[in-house]
């Protein structure tokens, strides 16, 4: 596989049982926690009222999450089945999330058009990771904020996340990752800069130190950059 070739396939499968409790993707759930431990210090005022869009949004979870908190959340996927599992879900929870379907290189939105953007598991999974940071810089007003993980290309790496992940433990699917499409902080760095974005502050790991009984991870933010990372930049 090259890239963007791992995991889309594989999280089309998985829309129908998305937000089941026994779905391969509910341990994804449990990662909003820790990473708005990390993104809300640079979210000026907090939640309520940000126009956000989460981009790569899957069948939902983070878009929720978002809309729980207050935003007026919109959420964009290049999966059809995806997105309308997001769709139901949110119908079925009261929810008034604006949903689409695209690709991170062409998103569907007006210039301008959301004051905070989020990206978060999808980077490695995408054909042109520089594109899709361009793209968000274009539907970011002036002054918001982007928010992203993604995963190193380390040797820790391939270890956790493919063979100990994947392999070992099995808690996400075979195949969902593919080594050679991990980006380095370096390389994140540069497609921001190209992009026209400002880093914020310093980038922090986000290790998965366990599981828990009912299947989700157990995490905790470093300083250690050598496997999943996240990062905030600004227009």
């Amino acid at each position: 596989m090259g890239r963007g070739d791992g995991g889309a396939e594989l999280f089309e499968k998985m829309a129908r049982d998305w937000w089941a409790e026994d779905s391969p993707a509910a341990p994804l759930r449990a990662l909003n926690q820790p990473r708005f431990a990390f993104f809300d210090r640079y979210v000026d005022g907090g939640w309520t009222g940000q126009r956000v869009l989460d981009v790569g949004c899957g069948g939902g979870f983070t878009t929720e999450y978002l809309a729980s908190r207050g935003a007026v959340a919109s959420g964009v996927d290049v999966s059809p089945a995806l997105v309308r599992a997001a769709r139901q879900h949110a119908a079925e929870s009261g929810l008034g999330i604006r949903y689409a379907v695209g690709a991170g290189e062409r998103l569907p939105f007006a210039d301008g058009s959301f004051s905070v953007v989020t990206c978060l598991d999808v980077l490695e999974h995408v054909p042109s990771p520089g594109e899709v940071v361009r793209e968000i810089r274009r539907v970011l007003a002036p002054g918001g904020v982007f928010l992203f993980d993604t995963i190193n290309r380390t040797w820790r790496s391939r270890m956790i996340m493919i063979w100990g992940l994947e392999h070992v433990l099995r808690v996400i699917p075979r195949g969902t990752h593919d080594w050679n499409d991990f980006i380095t902080p370096a390389e994140t760095t540069g497609y921001l800069g190209a992009a026209g974005l400002t880093p914020l502050g310093r980038m922090a790991g986000l290790f998965v130190v366990g599981r828990r009984p009912d299947g989700t991870f157990r995490t905790r933010l470093t300083r250690n950059l050598s496997c999943t990372y996240l990062g905030a930049a600004r227009r």
